[in-house]
């Protein structure tokens, strides 16, 4: 008993000597890049709407803008694939309308409206011609524009650029770090890519009409902006290196 005793002592007073040693130290360098590029579309959603007590009479004269937005658009040479027209909506509105007779008498009714409105979506492939669409579509009668929107549709290359210069400023930093730090650097064990938050939205507000600039149902690698300008199209990135 004695003999195994001191076996068992011995062998536990030996296993910190044959642990693994600890694995190198990690550092973890992020950057991020940003490319601009020109955007080769311009989508306007506009619409009409009207509240008319004859929903007859209010329909047809819908339509009839409608029809004259459509030919207009045509006249331009933009397809029908960019030009997109989505269903009439009706809403009837019910208004309490009070009244008060010669004798003093209250009296209440109800008055029966409807809401009309039809929205299109026009697409240009020179988004110069913006200002020329948008206000001949408001001479024509369309008294609700609700998005304006310009975008590459070359995203997808834009978006690896800025991840090749997001990756090669990365390494430029750890070098520099690890020079400032005296430190010898490894290899690279990790790379990830960092969600970026989404380009904002831009409102802006004229005397007679509400518009509002917002995102609208484009492809997911999209990326817009809210002026004609360059679009900034970014990137950031985390490499982890090993500390040698």
């Amino acid at each position: 008993m004695k003999k195994t005793a001191l076996l068992i002592v011995s062998l536990c007073c030996l296993l910190p000597m044959w642990a693994p040693a600890a694995e190198n130290p990690l550092m973890r360098v992020s950057a991020e890049a940003e490319v601009r590029v020109k955007p080769d579309r311009a989508a306007i959603t506009f619409g009409l709407f009207e509240k008319t007590d004859n929903l007859r009479q209010g329909t047809e004269r819908l339509n009839t803008t409608a029809a004259q937005v459509n030919h207009y658009l045509h006249t331009r040479g933009i397809e029908d694939r960019f030009i997109q027209t989505d269903n009439l909506q009706i809403l009837p509105v019910y208004t309490l309308q009070t009244a008060y007779g010669k004798n003093g008498v209250r009296t209440e009714s109800e008055k029966l409206q409807y809401q009309i409105s039809q929205t299109f979506t026009v697409t240009l492939d020179d988004p110069s011609q913006y200002e020329d669409v948008l206000y001949a579509l408001l001479d024509m009668g369309i008294n609700r524009i609700e998005n304006i929107s310009f975008y590459s549709t070359q995203i997808r290359q834009h978006r690896d650029q800025a991840r090749r210069l997001a990756v090669q400023y990365a390494r430029e930093k750890a070098a520099l770090l690890a020079e400032a730090a005296d430190i010898r650097l490894g290899k690279i064990v990790d790379i990830s890519e960092n969600a970026l938050p989404a380009y904002p939205s831009a409102r802006f507000m004229t005397s007679n009409i509400s518009q509002n600039i917002v995102q609208p149902d484009l492809p997911a690698d999209i990326e817009q902006t809210p002026a004609t300008g360059m679009i900034p199209v970014k990137a950031a990135v985390t490499l982890t290196y090993k500390i040698k």
